[in-house]
C-alpha cells in the first residue's frame, strides 16, 4: 500500500505530463543524468515525457549520487541550478545524494518513494522545500535544512519514519499540510523562532516524538498537527499562539500535562482528545469558548486550572468521561458563573488569580511539603524544606534561608528549595563543651580542608557566654543549621565576630560561604 501510495502521489501531487529532457551526461558518481535547459542554467529531470512509467527503459540512478555543478553540452557549459518535479522518484536503489551549492529549488516529489535513500546533503542556497519532496523515503534518517530555506511544503517528509532528529531553522517561516506526518521515529524536534504556521497534520502519527517546544512567533497550530502523537509527553505553546485547531493533539496518550498560554483566545473540536495520560490542564482567561469533544476521554485529568472569572462556554461532550469530581480551580468570585456553565463538575476550588508552587531543586537532595495552600480567604503560604541524608537544606530559590518559610503570595510564584552536601569526615565534627556556670573560652579551629579561601587560622569556632562564635570567616555568609537542615540563622561577616544561639546541647551545622557545612556538637 505505501509503494502504491508513493507512485501514485508521483503521479498526482504535480501532475501527469512530465517534462522532455535536452540532453544527458554522466555525473561525477558515474550515474547518467538527465537535463532540461532552463533560464540561467540546467534542470536535472525525469527522462520520459510520457505517462509516469518508472520501468520504461529508464535506467534509475543508484547507490551514491554527486550531482555536478556545471555540466557541458554542445560547446557550452551550464550551470545546474534546480533538480526538477519528480526527477529522482521511485529511485528506490539510490542511497545517498550530493547537491551542489548552484541549486536553488529542489521540485515536488523530487525525491519521493526513495525508500533506500539514507542521507542527503541540502546546500544553503536552495530557499524551498517542496511537497512531497521526501514523501516515502522510508530509510532516510537525518537530514539537515539549510538556513536559506523559507517553507516546507505539504508531505515533504510524508512517512520518512527512520527519521529521528531534525532541526527547523529560523528562516522557516511555514511548515505544510502532513510535512512530518508518519514519522514514526521522530524522538525530537526543534522549531525555529520565526516558524508563524504549523500546517493541518503537519507532526501527525509521530509516536515516537517525545517533546515539542512551539516558538513564540508560531500564532495558529493546524487541525490535526499532531494527532496520535502517542509518545508525546509534554508540550510548551509560545505565547503568540491564538488558535488551536481541532484534535491538534488528539490521541497524544502520554501527555501529562499541557499550559495553554493567554493569547488562545479558542480551543477547536476534539483539541486533547482520547488523551489518557494527560493529568493536569491549565486554561488562561483569553479562552472564551472551548470546543466540541475537546477533553473527551482525558480519563486520567485530576485538576483544571481555569483562569477566566467568566466561565468559558463548554461544546458539546467537552468533559465526556473525564471524572466529574475533579478538582477545578477557579478565580475568587467565579464559583456563581462555574456553577452555571460548568454543572458537570462538582469539586469548585476557588484560588487566588495567580501560580505557586514549591518544588526541590534536585530531589536527590531533598524535598520539598506544602504545609498551607494559599487561597482567596488566606494568601498566606507555608512551606517546609526536607533534607535527605547526607544533605542540608541552604536556601530558596529567591535568598530566603527560613524553613519552614511562610510568605503571603501576590503574584505568580515558583519556589526552589536548594540543598547542599553535608560532609560527613570525622575531622569537620568541632566539639565544643559548655557548662552551666563556667564559660570556656578556648579557640577550637575548624579544619581546614574544604574551606579553601578561608584563612584556617584565623577561620575559629569556639564558645562565649553561651553562644556559638564564628571568628574570621573574612566577609563570607556564616549560617548555622540543625541537624534536619532547617537554618536557626545566618549572618554576614563584617570582619567583627559572629555571635549564634545555641538553644540546647546538641548537633548543629556551621557553613561559612559556599564551601561545606561543619558539624558542631555542643554538650551542656
Amino acid at each position: 500500500m505505501k509503494k502504491l501510495y508513493c507512485i501514485i502521489a508521483c503521479v498526482v501531487l504535480a501532475g501527469n505530463v512530465f517534462a522532455a529532457y535536452d540532453f544527458s551526461a554522466v555525473a561525477p558518481s558515474g550515474q547518467t543524468l538527465y537535463y532540461q535547459i532552463v533560464a540561467g542554467g540546467v534542470r536535472v529531470t525525469y527522462p520520459n515525457s510520457n505517462q509516469f512509467d518508472p520501468y520504461a527503459g529508464y535506467v534509475a540512478p543508484t547507490g551514491s549520487l554527486t550531482i555536478p555543478s556545471t555540466v557541458s553540452y554542445g560547446g557550452t557549459t551550464y550551470s545546474v541550478t534546480s533538480i526538477g518535479d519528480r526527477a529522482f522518484c521511485y529511485c528506490s536503489s539510490l542511497t545517498t545524494v550530493t547537491i551542489p551549492n548552484t541549486v536553488t529549488y529542489i521540485g515536488d516529489v523530487a525525491f519521493g518513494a526513495c525508500s533506500g535513500l539514507t542521507s542527503i546533503f541540502i546546500p544553503d542556497g536552495v530557499t524551498s522545500i517542496g511537497a512531497g519532496v521526501f514523501n516515502g523515503c522510508s530509510n532516510l534518517t537525518s537530514v539537515t535544512i539549510p538556513n536559506s530555506v523559507t517553507s516546507i511544503g505539504n508531505n515533504a517528509f510524508y512517512n520518512c519514519n527512520s527519521l529521528t532528529t531534525v532541526t527547523i531553522p529560523n528562516s522557516v517561516t511555514s511548515i505544510g499540510l502532513e510535512a512530518f506526518s508518519g514519522c514514526s521515529g521522530l524522538t525530537s524536534v526543534t522549531i525555529g523562532n520565526s516558524v508563524t504556521s504549523i500546517g493541518y497534520y503537519a507532526f501527525r502519527n509521530c509516536s515516537g516524538l517525545t517533546s515539542v517546544a512551539i516558538p513564540n512567533s508560531v500564532t495558529s497550530i493546524g487541525e490535526y498537527a499532531f494527532q496520535d502523537c502517542s509518545g508525546l509527553t509534554s508540550v510548551t505553546i509560545g505565547n503568540s499562539v491564538t488558535s488551536i485547531g481541532s484534535s491538534a493533539f488528539s490521541g497524544c496518550s502520554s501527555l501529562t500535562s499541557v499550559t495553554i498560554p493567554n493569547s488562545v483566545t479558542s480551543i477547536g473540536i476534539a483539541t486533547f482528545y482520547n488523551c489518557s495520560g494527560l493529568t493536569s490542564v491549565t486554561i488562561p482567561n483569553s479562552v472564551t469558548n472551548i470546543g466540541n469533544y475537546a477533553f473527551y476521554n482525558c480519563s486520567g485529568l485530576t485538576e483544571i486550572h481555569s483562569e477566566a472569572s467568566v466561565a468559558p462556554l463548554l461544546g458539546t461532550n467537552c468533559f465526556a468521561n473525564v471524572p466529574s469530581n475533579i478538582s477545578v480551580y477557579i478565580p475568587c468570585g467565579s464559583q456563581m458563573s462555574y456553577y452555571s456553565r460548568w454543572s458537570y463538575f462538582s469539586n469548585f476550588i476557588e484560588a487566588a488569580g495567580f501560580s505557586f508552587s514549591a518544588t526541590s531543586a534536585d530531589d536527590a537532595m531533598g524535598s520539598v511539603t506544602v504545609l498551607t495552600q494559599p487561597t482567596c480567604q488566606s494568601p498566606t503560604a507555608v512551606v517546609n524544606a526536607i533534607a535527605a541524608n547526607g544533605y542540608l537544606f541552604q536556601q530558596w530559590n529567591n535568598g530566603v534561608t527560613d524553613n519552614p518559610y511562610s510568605l503571603v503570595v501576590t503574584t505568580d510564584t515558583a519556589l526552589s528549595a536548594i540543598f547542599v552536601p553535608e560532609n560527613d569526615s570525622p575531622c569537620d565534627t568541632v566539639y565544643i563543651y559548655v557548662h552551666d556556670t563556667v564559660y570556656i573560652h578556648d579557640t577550637v579551629y575548624i579544619s581546614g580542608e574544604g574551606i579553601d579561601g578561608v584563612d584556617v587560622m584565623k577561620a575559629k569556632v569556639y564558645t562565649n557566654r553561651g553562644q556559638i562564635v564564628v571568628e574570621g570567616a573574612v566577609g563570607n555568609t556564616v549560617t548555622l543549621y540543625d541537624v534536619t537542615g532547617r537554618v536557626l540563622a545566618t549572618k554576614q561577616d563584617d570582619y567583627s565576630p559572629l555571635h549564634f544561639d545555641a538553644p540546647a546541647s546538641g548537633t548543629y551545622m556551621i557553613k561559612i560561604g559556599t564551601y561545606p557545612a561543619r558539624r558542631v556538637v555542643v554538650i551542656r
